[in-house]
């Protein structure tokens, strides 16, 4: 190829190269510029040619990296950032590689640069970097604020300077969103970022409606995002909202996209995207589409934690509805209780009256979410209620309502829904004690919780020392503790539904509740210690106590006798409780107590063994206890005419307001309540 057609191919090279391309001398002055080179700076020839390269620093910042390889002798390559006369005020990214010049005899005479505009393969891939941090940062928990704010810490300071997030005063408490808005509903402010020392036309928190008519009105109607210049084309709307007219002023804002917050055409709330002076490129319509995906993905995550929280709060409804809203006066205990729905699971306490001034203590949880853990509870409350009320020992009574935990755990398993998705065991937490007043005894039985705390009338916290048992539903056997309590011990019946799953988190609160309980008080007192000190940030699965204040009845107010399982035994039970209730001003009830006193000590004589223990306990009602040492147990029958005997509990069924049975370790009780007022 001749000198004269290489030239000209070497011109025709640098001349049409797409790529920017410039010479320099040692000294860094342009010696030559291609077409390509001039437009990206947006300068003549003239004023390039000749230049100091530092000097055009101020549109492409490439000095150093044709300074360094230069030197260096070595290929540079370096991202830079620049601003031109050739497209103003807008953001460029650019590629530039310094190379340096050598001739014949490898004597340095200059370097070259190669400059590539990359702004649009750099945007695309900051768009998508953004969009992969929003999927994997947004709506990683069931709560609106929480994914708003989420929004707002992605997106800023990267693609906004400033960010704003309103949401329905509906969507929050889980209602259903609306169609589009036309009317002035109030927004609650959800989130904002930005710049240290800014802040919004609202604090976040605060309730705000947006004027008619602007660009946040007009999105909220017709659904479509909006890229607004409040600069040069806004000047109207900014005076139907000086409250964001004066944010904008202050804040120099001068770019602003707003975005709907939708899911299928609903209504959630509205985001809005400020650029400041501190970047003076504006958004354009590749930030709006971007804008727009990033509502889109937030509206979804949100509309997620609306729809939970609807259903939160129709679980915790029902449990409220579920749960008694006051306690039981009783002689036996003075109690109070706290409660905190929690997110995750339901739980339930009960004080029970018993027969004979006794009393039933219940608290219980059942892992889950939703309505299904709430009815569970509901069921098993109901459950434990029943079977209190057959006066079974608390280890008994636990391992029927693990029978009923069993058989509910089956019912569902054949639940069309179970067949189409996984769904957890059934289980659940539960302690039982009933407490007697007369002797002042208590015997606890726990299942997959700890036993309840003692603060004694000293003011020292101990452990009942329970067995802690496995929980309900998994078949398995259940032991008892039972102790004496002096008067006014404190009992406190805590939720331990984190223990099994975070046993430091429960060790943690349970020291914190010794020593909340260790001053002795009144048990709402001590409830509202609690509340304050110990489950101030309650756990996602809530908690619930449950405090009793134990009482010994008046023996002034119990009778109790021995006698020989002999006929003429009965005829002396009968002199010695007209006696007591003569004493107690109970002339009126002597009939009906003769009556039961007979066919119930008649019965020990004829069917059972041992002495014959009688017992009147004056409480709310007048009860009367028989115990022998026989477990045999008691049939209520219709004796037939020509029957000689059968009719003695069918009598004291009759005559009695309440009648049952109690088993003990040794014999049975058969009791009889009659009501004071009835007299």
């Amino acid at each position: 190829m001749s000198p004269g057609r290489g030239e000209w191919f070497e011109k025709a090279l640098f001349e049409q190269a797409e790529a920017g391309l410039e010479v320099y001398d040692t000294d860094l002055l342009v010696l030559r510029a291609n077409p390509a080179a001039l437009g990206m700076r947006g300068l003549p020839r003239s004023s390039v040619v000749g230049t100091p390269l530092a000097d055009l620093d101020t549109g492409i910042p490439m000095s150093a990296v044709i300074r360094e390889a230069l030197g260096s002798g070595t290929v540079r390559d370096q991202h830079v950032v620049g601003y031109t006369g050739a497209d103003p005020g807008h953001r460029h990214d650019y590629s530039v590689t310094g190379y340096q010049l050598q001739d014949g005899s490898h004597r340095i005479v200059g370097a070259a640069g190669m400059i590539h505009d990359v702004s649009v393969s750099m945007k695309n891939r900051q768009g998508l970097e953004l969009l992969s941090t929003a999927r994997a940062r947004i709506g990683n928990t069931l709560d609106s604020l929480r994914t708003a704010q989420e929004l707002a810490e992605v997106v800023f300071p990267e693609f906004a300077d400033a960010v704003a997030v309103d949401l329905l005063e509906s969507v929050l408490t889980g209602d259903a969103p609306l169609s589009p808005v036309r009317s002035s509903l109030p927004m609650r402010r959800a989130a904002f970022r930005a710049r240290e020392g800014q802040y919004g036309a609202y604090p976040v928190g605060a309730a705000s409606y947006y004027a008619f008519p602007t660009p946040y009105t007009q999105t909220l109607a017709d659904l479509r995002p909006r890229l607004v210049d409040p600069v040069t084309k806004a000047g109207a709307w900014l005076a139907h909202d000086p409250a964001r007219a004066e944010y904008i002023a202050r804040a120099g804002i001068h770019s602003l996209i707003v975005a709907p917050l939708t899911v299928h055409g609903l209504v959630m709330g509205l985001v809005s995207f400020y650029r400041d002076h501190s970047r003076p490129d504006p958004f354009d319509e590749d930030d709006l589409a971007l804008a727009t995906q990033l509502a889109s993905r937030t509206a979804l995550c949100i509309d997620n934690a609306r729809r939970f929280t609807r259903e939160h709060t129709i679980a915790t409804t029902l449990e409220l509805s579920l749960l008694p809203h006051a306690p039981p006066t009783t002689s036996a205990v003075d109690s109070s209780h706290c409660y905190f729905p929690g997110r995750y699971g339901a739980h339930w306490f009960e004080v029970i009256p018993l027969a004979c001034a006794r009393v039933a203590l219940v608290v219980g949880f059942v892992p889950g979410e939703g309505l299904e853990a709430s009815a569970t509870m509901g069921q098993l409350r109901s459950a434990a209620a029943t079977l209190a009320g057959l006066e079974l020992p608390p280890d008994e009574l636990l391992v029927h309502l693990d029978d009923v935990v069993q058989r509910m755990a089956h019912e569902r398993s054949g639940a069309p829904r179970s067949l189409h998705q996984a769904t957890p065991p059934l289980t659940a937490n539960c302690m039982y004690a009933a407490y007697d007043p007369v002797p002042r005894r208590c015997a606890v039985a726990a299942a997959g919780q700890d036993g309840p705390l003692l603060t004694h009338p000293n003011g020292t916290v101990t452990e009942f020392g329970v067995p802690r048992g496995a929980p309900l539903g998994h078949g398995a056997p259940y032991e008892m503790s039972e102790r004496e309590l002096p008067e006014g011990t404190l009992l406190t019946f805590y939720s331990d539904s984190v223990s099994g799953r975070h046993r430091s988190e429960a060790d943690e609160r349970l020291s914190r509740l010794r020593e909340a309980v260790a001053h002795p008080a009144a048990p709402a007192e001590v409830c509202d210690t609690v509340a304050y000190t110990v489950l101030r940030k309650p756990s996602q699965d809530g908690a619930a106590l449950l405090v009793a204040r134990t009482h010994g009845l008046d023996p002034a107010h119990v009778g109790t006798w021995i006698f020989p399982a002999e006929p003429e035994s009965v005829r002396d039970a009968r002199r010695a409780a007209r006696e007591c209730l003569a004493r107690w001003d109970l002339e009126d009830h002597i009939p009906t107590t003769d009556l039961i006193v007979s066919e119930l000590a008649t019965n020990v004589i004829r069917h059972a063994q041992g002495p014959i223990r009688l017992r009147l306990i004056l409480d709310r009602a007048l009860s009367l206890e028989v115990s022998d040492d026989a477990d045999t147990a008691p049939h209520l029958r219709h004796a037939r005419l020509q029957d000689e005997g059968g009719r003695g509990l069918f009598i004291v069924a009759s005559v009695a307001q309440h009648w049952g049975t109690r088993y003990e370790e040794t014999g049975k009780t058969i009791w009889a309540e009659q009501d004071l007022a009835a007299g």
